[in-house]
């Protein structure tokens, strides 16, 4: 099995003009070493595509690694208020899909900025469950939307569809969100939603042997990094430079 891990970059500090959740840390330079630690961790990606959407604040980035950093010129925006068609996550989706495609693997995981995660072969075992299914996506029970988006499997085969029918959709990003335009177009294409836990949901229970943690408060992170056996919340590289 090939897969490749897909992922977005935009960071600041200035006032966010839409309503945020969790501890200002998720969207900080420290949250993407976390970030890179689960991945390297618990997952086993062929390479590692990275949009960036013209962010001001860059993490340090490992030489001689996996990691393909790509640049945009500008920041396309939040989806929420997006001024654009599609936003910056759509693009870092949509891109993302396709060089993974072009790269001959059997899947793209997009694993959004700020996604943390736990669980040896989390994402061997989500495929592993699920054989047949074009994108495998987490529950959106518990949020205001069909489905979560922190942690999603896209089998390649149908990358090129989806793209198809995802740009076709008249709806720009501020109106329609992502995650119903992936429901939508999705429900097409083989879409399974599945038992992977947490995410934006709550309560959490660090007990299970596979889950994902979105918009997590301070506390929510000090007992991850806990439970990961970390001394404390990373702000700088914990992998070597």
């Amino acid at each position: 099995m090939k897969y490749d891990i897909i992922s977005g970059w935009y960071c600041d500090t200035e006032p966010k003009s839409y309503r945020v959740f969790g501890d200002d840390y998720v969207r900080s330079v420290g949250c993407f070493y976390l970030w890179e630690w689960c991945v390297r961790t618990f997952t086993s990606p062929d390479q590692i595509y990275i949009l960036e959407s013209g962010s001001p604040l860059l993490p340090s980035l490992p030489q001689g690694t996996n990691i393909n950093w790509v640049k945009l010129s500008q920041n396309f925006g939040h989806a929420v208020g997006c001024q654009h068609h599609h936003s910056g996550w759509s693009r870092a989706l949509l891109s993302g899909l396709m060089y993974a495609y072009c790269n001959g693997s059997d899947h793209a995981v997009l694993v959004e900025q700020g996604s943390l995660f736990y669980g040896q072969n989390i994402i061997e075992q989500q495929i592993a469950r699920y054989p047949d299914a074009g994108i495998i996506a987490p529950s959106g029970k518990g949020t205001p939307q069909p489905l979560q988006t922190g942690i999603l499997i896209f089998r390649t085969a149908i990358v090129p569809d989806f793209i198809q029918r995802y740009t076709s959709l008249a709806e720009p990003d501020a109106t329609l969100s992502p995650e119903k335009k992936v429901a939508r177009v999705g429900a097409e294409l083989g879409l399974t939603i599945s038992d992977l836990r947490f995410g934006r949901s709550r309560p959490l229970d660090f007990s299970h042997e596979h889950f994902f943690l979105r918009h997590a408060t301070r506390e929510q992170l000090e007992a991850f990094v806990s439970h990961l056996g970390l001394a404390e919340v990373p702000e700088a590289p914990l992998l070597q430079r």
